[in-house]
């Protein structure tokens, strides 16, 4: 049961950073971006983030002090900026893909971390301890009780180890492609190129454009 909880927050919180990041980078470039190296509306980054502050807030949720806020947020803030740092450094490192570069912000490092998102992570933490620690919890636990929830976590699964599998493969294509041309991939950068110069209608681009862009890596790669 403590498995399927742990699934479920992950489901959820990859889905809504997803959802968020969309937003955010289509803002940015004033263009629909699928964020990500996944090819489906996840980004599994914020499912490990959303467990690691509910496993934090469980922790610490017992500790009778003034200070508790100020330690979740501290705690929160160290162990999502470990996170990120971990997780862009190994896809920079071992793939020579970056999925985000925080190099043009102050107080970055090398571009995997700055204090600016750092501090976002931390008041992303106080907002889950206030709003979304009380239920999720709970609403888990409905959810996986019964026959339904666990069959559409069973879907969710198959579809995401899939999607893994078809993205682990395009990375490994990518670090072939970096190795050729003997630079650091930016994955974002390169998939806007893709979009631009895909023969493909426009709806079809701005709706869900990943398929376009994933034929256009490959080919771009084989050369």
């Amino acid at each position: 049961m403590m498995f399927l909880k742990i699934l479920f927050i992950f489901a959820l919180f990859s889905i809504v950073g997803w959802i968020l990041e969309v937003i955010y980078r289509s803002l940015m470039v004033k263009k629909f971006v699928n964020p990500g190296f996944m090819t489906g509306c996840v980004v599994p980054i914020y499912g490990f983030g959303a467990i690691i502050l509910n496993i934090i807030c469980s922790a610490l949720d017992g500790i009778n002090s003034n200070n508790k806020i100020l330690i979740i947020f501290l705690v929160s803030f160290l162990s999502l900026t470990l996170l990120e740092f971990i997780s862009g450094y190994v896809l920079y490192k071992f793939m020579h893909v970056k999925l985000w570069d925080y190099s043009n912000y102050k107080f970055n490092y090398k571009g995997f971390i700055c204090l600016r998102f750092s501090i976002i992570w931390g008041v992303c933490a106080f907002i889950f301890y206030f709003l979304v620690y009380p239920w999720i919890n709970e609403v888990a636990l409905s959810f996986t009780s019964n026959i339904i929830g666990i069959f559409f976590l069973g879907i969710y699964s198959g579809i995401f180890l899939v999607d893994l599998g078809v993205s682990i493969n395009l990375l490994k294509q990518l670090v072939k492609y970096a190795k050729d041309i003997k630079e650091i991939v930016d994955l974002e950068k390169l998939k806007l190129t893709a979009r631009m110069k895909v023969r493909r209608k426009k709806f079809l681009n701005a709706i869900y454009p990943y398929v376009s862009i994933n034929r256009f890596l490959k080919e771009k790669i084989k050369r």
